[in-house]
């Protein structure tokens, strides 16, 4: 009995540790990388008489990443703002075209300009809790993501004596406290032939460890609205449209409801169908571009990510490809005049803003009944 009760213990140490990832040795911190893209660059040069040719790659600052870290690394944020078009020219202002975040074994990607959210596995702390007596023993991610890869010599970045690994033909990696410094991809001549140029390359230009960080970053709206839109199954809709008139606003069938970009909106189609949807877009060619689910007896039975709606145009949410549809049938109009972006319910369809979608707390609060 006694070493059943150790063994139980034992395990619970050892998966509680398993939690314990924090793959840096600096507590928390910021570093702006710059990534590079290379082109290449032929001409001829004269020396003492003799014409020769060349060709060599001028690399150019492509993109500025951001990069947050707490906890030892355990979360993580950062973005990415493009600065250059392709080929090194500079835009007027720099523009920011992503963010990341790591927490858990997730890794979400948010895309600006699709206003779009991507959940990821996080490969490198699935595999460090995988073999974590190894990542244990090892004490470094490099090593036990790239097993077999050791570190072989040191190079000054930033004033930093950075760890270096060759962790193939392909990719150089230096790295301080397990922060990566720098990192570089190679082209090579056929899958075992040599490495010849570089191709790409993100490198620090400035670290601060010193700096709190703010707790914020770790929680980004985009996300914040992505797990609330997620939350809403057909069961949660539909108790928001019968009980819940303090979080809703209904769509007027003359006025219809005007619409601003990341508005959630819970709808009964002409088909007694419940479904949800996001406004992703109002561009400037007055297309609307939604994502939506459609649900029966709980289950997702139809869904557009993304799904854009043409000006002027009247839809049948219930089969959107179908063109030719009875009028009885039609859903939605989406219409902008006088720069008023306004969808219309259609045959008497129930359709609600859900209020707390134009928050930043994008809390749906419990009900207070008044007595």
């Amino acid at each position: 009995m006694r070493k059943i009760f150790l063994f139980l213990i034992l395990c619970f140490v050892i998966s509680t540790n398993a939690q314990d990832f924090k793959p840096y040795k600096v507590k928390s911190g910021k570093i702006i990388y710059e990534k590079l893209k290379y082109s290449t660059v032929s001409g001829y040069s004269k020396k003492n008489g003799i014409e020769t040719s060349y060709s060599k790659q001028v690399p150019y600052v492509a993109e500025q990443v951001v990069y947050y870290w707490d906890e030892f690394g355990d979360v993580a944020f950062e973005e990415t703002y493009q600065v250059s078009k392709f080929g090194g020219k500079l835009l007027p202002e720099k523009v920011k075209t992503a963010e990341r975040l790591w927490v858990d074994e997730h890794r979400y990607y948010f895309d600006v300009e699709k206003n779009k959210v991507s959940d990821d596995p996080y490969p490198l702390r699935i595999k460090c809790r995988k073999h974590f007596q190894y990542y244990q023993i090892k004490d470094s991610w490099i090593e036990t993501l790239y097993m077999g890869v050791e570190k072989s010599g040191t190079k000054e970045i930033l004033g930093i004596q950075a760890d270096y690994y060759n962790i193939s033909k392909y990719n150089d990696i230096y790295a301080w406290k397990g922060l990566v410094l720098k990192d570089k991809s190679f082209s090579t001549s056929g899958s075992n032939g040599p490495r010849n140029t570089i191709e790409r390359a993100k490198v620090a230009v400035k670290i601060d460890t010193t700096t709190i960080v703010s707790e914020e970053l770790f929680n980004p709206i985009w996300l914040k609205r992505e797990k609330l839109y997620k939350s809403l199954d057909e069961n949660k809709i539909v108790e928001i449209i019968d009980a819940r008139p303090d979080v809703t606003e209904q769509a007027d069938h003359i006025e219809g409801i005007q619409l601003q970009k990341n508005d959630i909106l819970l709808f009964v189609t002409s088909k007694l169908t419940i479904g949800k949807m996001q406004v992703l877009e109002i561009d400037k060619d007055n297309h609307l571009t939604i994502k939506y689910n459609l649900y029966s007896y709980n289950t997702i039975i139809d869904w557009g990510n993304p799904f854009r709606i043409k000006n002027n145009a009247v839809i049948n949410i219930d089969n959107p490809i179908v063109k030719d549809v009875a009028d009885e049938e039609l859903d939605f109009k989406w219409n902008i005049t006088a720069n008023n972006p306004t969808l219309f319910p259609k045959n008497n369809i129930s359709l609600f803003l859900l209020k707390p979608s134009r928050t930043k707390t994008l809390e749906i609060k419990k009900f207070n009944r008044k007595h």
